[in-house]
């Protein structure tokens, strides 16, 4: 039994997808049930609370691995967490990281790589799922887009690998039902794109003129905290567009083709797949 914290994101349900389609038996730990009803009676559903650790103890009674992610959970919430999930039953933990955990001086790799370090220290077997640039990124471009055809560039020519949500599910499903799996598996697509890159291809498949605005960090920091971002994570998003601007990320992995035995989705497929979500 694999449980699945996390089941309704981008990520999380093809984690959930991907382990029904390999004959798992999968519970998803939510807040409210109504938001995995679709799934009906195919996974088992814990409902419950991360704040609140007896019902996560409960969720985690007898399951094999747990998968989560970075979230709402922030220091001594996290591990206490992790002290429930450990006391209920020592399972693998699962979680879904960052490439910039590797980086020095990253505040955003710091965030993740904080919360590797506390499920490291807590005795629990654990796989770090380091994923870089995330295809779903794209959406957060789409409100600029609507309103004057523009995406706004604070990375340069800095390059990323793009990764599909179900690529890094991919290789996080291999970490779950592997009882040997590696601590850190570093997640990448398989093709380097500028930000100008991407929206080309957006603009090219979805018929819609869309220009790049080359913005300064000090600018995208700005544009966050105008946004809704706190002051702390729109530094830290401004900082981590400076590694990429950088260099910092350009670099492709095998671990999904490892994982999938084929070749990761490219950009270009995703943006068709999503076409309707995207004009």
């Amino acid at each position: 039994m694999y449980l699945i914290i996390g089941a309704t994101g981008n990520v999380g349900s093809e984690v959930v997808a991907q382990l029904l389609a390999a004959g798992k038996q999968v519970q998803v730990f939510t807040r409210d049930a109504a938001k995995v009803a679709h799934l009906h009676d195919r996974v088992g559903v814990a409902v419950g609370d991360l704040m609140q650790s007896d019902t996560l103890a409960k969720a985690v009674a007898g399951v094999d691995a747990v998968f989560l992610m970075n979230g709402v959970l922030e220091g001594n919430a996290f591990r206490q967490a992790i002290e429930a999930i450990k006391a209920a039953g020592n399972p693998r933990v699962v979680f879904l990281s960052t490439l910039f955990a590797a980086t020095p001086g990253s505040p955003i790799g710091q965030v993740h790589k904080d919360k590797e370090d506390v499920i490291r220290t807590s005795g629990l077997h654990g796989s770090f799922v380091r994923a870089g640039n995330f295809m779903t990124n794209t959406f957060q471009w789409l409100e600029t887009i609507r309103q004057n055809g523009t995406v706004f560039n604070g990375m340069g020519a800095g390059k990323t690998a793009p990764v599909a949500p179900l690529d890094i599910a991919a290789v996080a499903v291999q970490a779950l039902t592997d009882p040997d799996a590696a601590e850190i598996y570093e997640v990448t697509g398989g093709e380097l794109l500028t930000l100008p890159e991407q929206v080309a291809t957006l603009s090219r498949v979805t018929g819609k003129p869309i220009r790049v605005v080359e913005i300064s960090m000090e600018q995208a920091e700005e544009g966050l905290l105008k946004a809704g971002f706190p002051p702390f994570v729109a530094k830290a998003v401004s900082r981590s567009y400076e590694d990429i601007r950088n260099g910092k990320m350009a670099y492709v992995r095998d671990t999904v083709q490892r994982a999938k035995g084929a070749l990761p989705v490219p950009y270009e497929t995703w943006v068709q797949s999503q076409v309707a979500r995207l004009v």
